[in-house]
């Protein structure tokens, strides 16, 4: 298995593992749950604007990359599967913002504040937050 991270608005290019522009290729699919992209009779099919199917060495080229692209993808060759045709694409994002701060309690010096974590973390843990007053 190959893995990839990309960020979140650039543009990535997952290569078939074992596929180059010598291979002889009839039939090619990229797929997660679904079928992404395909080339079938010598003709690109791809299922999304985003993505592209490269002609010479048949990579897929998402651009630009969202947080929904995380998956793994398999290739597979004139209707051979193995389990090196396997690319794990990990799409990082800005997280969802945390939940409205609220005040737990308060001295004149002090503040104690608790809020929800964000919804989703679009695979970017929060590591810390920033605080700011005025």
């Amino acid at each position: 298995m190959v893995r990839y991270t990309a960020v979140a608005g650039r543009n990535v290019t997952l290569n078939c593992p074992g596929v180059n522009e010598h291979s002889l290729v009839d039939a090619l699919v990229w797929k997660t749950s679904q079928t992404v992209a395909e080339f079938v009779n010598g003709l690109p099919i791809v299922r999304n604007p985003r993505v592209t199917l490269l002609p010479d060495n048949f990579s897929l080229h998402i651009r630009p990359t969202v947080a929904s692209d995380t998956a793994e993808y398999s290739c597979l060759v004139n209707d051979r599967h193995s389990p090196e045709a396997i690319v794990d694409l990990l799409v990082q994002d800005v997280p969802d913002p945390p939940g409205r701060p609220l005040v737990v309690s308060f001295t004149s010096r002090s503040v104690h504040l608790s809020w929800a974590h964000s919804q989703d973390s679009r695979n970017s843990p929060v590591s810390y937050f920033i605080i700011e007053t005025r």
